[in-house]
C-alpha cells in the first residue's frame, strides 16, 4: 500500500486473554474496530503452545497527520500529537512511546508483555506509529504482519 506523507500509519495489536468464545471477542472489539475504521485486520484464536491466550486482532489503520499545535515543532511533535488520543483510547500511556530524532519518518511503539497489558480495556499490547509509511513495511511491498509482529 502506498501512504502519503500526510498520513500516519499505525499497526495495533491486541490480545483479548479472558475471552473463552470468538463472539465474546469480536464483541468487545466492534466498536473500537467501527470507531478505526482499519484498512486491513485480522482476528484469530491465540495458538495453545503460542505465549499469548484468548483471542488476538491485527488491525492496520491510517489517520491524517495533524496541524501542529504551537508547542509542536517539530514532525516528531506532530506524530506524538496525532497519536496521543488514540493511545489513550487504547489505554496506553503516550509518554512511554519511544520515536526516533529524525520525525518526518518516525517509529512510535509501545510494547506491553503479557505482565502488563492486563489494564487495557481491548487488551493493546502494542501500537507502531509511522509518517508516511507502515512501520513494518516502508518500502511498501505486501506484508505478511504474522512474522513482524
Amino acid at each position: 500500500m502506498r501512504f502519503t506523507r500526510d498520513d500516519v500509519v499505525l499497526p495495533v495489536q491486541l490480545n483479548l486473554e479472558q475471552a473463552s468464545t470468538a463472539d465474546a471477542a469480536l464483541h468487545t472489539w466492534l466498536p473500537l474496530v467501527a470507531e478505526l475504521n482499519p484498512l486491513a485486520m485480522e482476528f484469530e484464536a491465540a495458538h495453545p503452545d503460542g505465549l499469548r491466550r484468548g483471542f488476538l486482532a491485527d488491525l492496520l489503520v491510517v489517520s491524517p497527520l495533524v496541524d501542529a499545535p504551537e508547542t509542536a515543532r517539530t514532525p516528531a511533535d506532530r506524530l506524538r500529537a496525532s497519536i496521543g488520543p488514540l493511545a489513550e483510547r487504547l489505554g496506553l500511556d503516550p509518554a512511554a512511546f519511544k520515536i526516533d530524532e529524525d520525525g518526518a519518518k518516525s517509529l512510535m511503539s509501545a510494547r506491553r508483555g503479557p505482565e502488563d497489558r492486563g489494564g487495557t480495556p481491548y487488551g493493546a499490547h502494542l501500537l507502531l506509529a509511522r509518517i508516511g509509511a507502515d512501520p513494518l513495511n516502508p518500502e511498501g511491498e505486501e506484508a505478511d504482519y504474522g512474522e513482524h509482529l
